[in-house]
């Protein structure tokens, strides 16, 4: 039923497939969306005594199962500008998350585990608010906005047998303040994030790519641009350890050959 649920969702490993539907007039676009989760817990919230898995306590809505499809639904963590604050983690494999609202400042988007698909979904965040460490991951025709300084990724891979990429294909990324976004920064040495045939407004810093808090750990990282377009697109004062392509990531390289036939696909959405 439409309405705003103030809680904290968790679906646990299930035996089978699972669609999980929000409440809209409009299936195709999150703008009509009139369910939402939310609630408003940080890492500093979590007692201290919690060593283990301290992220999943702070998550709005927490993905373990696999098979799973996510559709018009908002999910918000409202913590604010208070350290790690996630609205959704998927956590298991195979996700499609489809016209979806998904909300935050800080981690909001905690893509850990794949593949995952996220198609006409809006991701808002300021500070590394879509990260995680395993995932391939494929944003298709999705809004992201920066709602303050910081980075737009935060890939976790972590050596060459980790299969973790993100691919935003046809996005567009804005914010109200220019040059106050870029398009991420390595979590970990391999990180490897490609953006393309992409709206990059004037949110984006020339700069393009930061460094993790200082550190020059960056000779492995994989940080690719194609044939974007708009202010913020321009490559001539990009970093030196990001770099364009000759060709696009195709989509069966993210999400494998049969992705057409894979039940969490919704081609529709594509």
């Amino acid at each position: 039923m439409p309405g705003t649920y103030k809680e904290k969702v968790i679906i646990p490993q299930l035996k089978g497939k699972l669609i999980v539907q929000g409440y809209t007039c409009n299936t195709t676009t999150y703008a009509s969306n009139q369910v939402t989760i939310t609630h408003a817990m940080a890492q500093r919230d979590v007692p201290a005594s919690i060593t283990k898995n301290r992220n999943d306590y702070t998550t709005t809505l927490l993905l373990k199962s696999s098979n799973v499809k996510v559709y018009n639904l908002n999910v918000a963590n409202t913590a604010g500008n208070v350290g790690q604050a996630i609205a959704m983690k998927v956590d298991g494999a195979n996700y499609g998350i489809y016209a979806c609202k998904i909300t935050g400042y800080q981690d909001t988007l905690y893509a850990n585990n794949g593949p995952a698909l996220f198609a006409k979904s809006y991701i808002s965040g300021a500070i590394d608010f879509v990260f995680g460490l395993y995932a391939k991951a494929w944003f298709e025709s999705c809004d992201i906005e920066s709602v303050g300084y910081g980075c737009v990724t935060a890939n976790g891979r972590t050596d060459n047998s980790n299969p973790s990429e993100y691919v935003f294909n046809n996005v567009r990324v804005f914010g109200s303040k220019p040059e106050q976004a870029f398009l991420g920064r390595p979590w970990r040495p391999y990180a490897r994030v490609v953006f393309q045939n992409s709206d990059l407004s004037d949110v984006i810093n020339p700069e393009g790519w930061q460094k993790w808090n200082g550190d020059n750990n960056t000779a492995n990282v994989y940080f690719k641009e194609y044939k974007n377009r708009g202010a913020g697109a321009a490559t001539n004062k990009r970093v030196a350890f990001s770099g364009t392509l000759q060709n696009p990531v195709t989509i069966t390289e993210i999400l494998g050959s049969d992705f057409n036939s894979a039940w969490w696909v919704d081609k529709s959405f594509m």
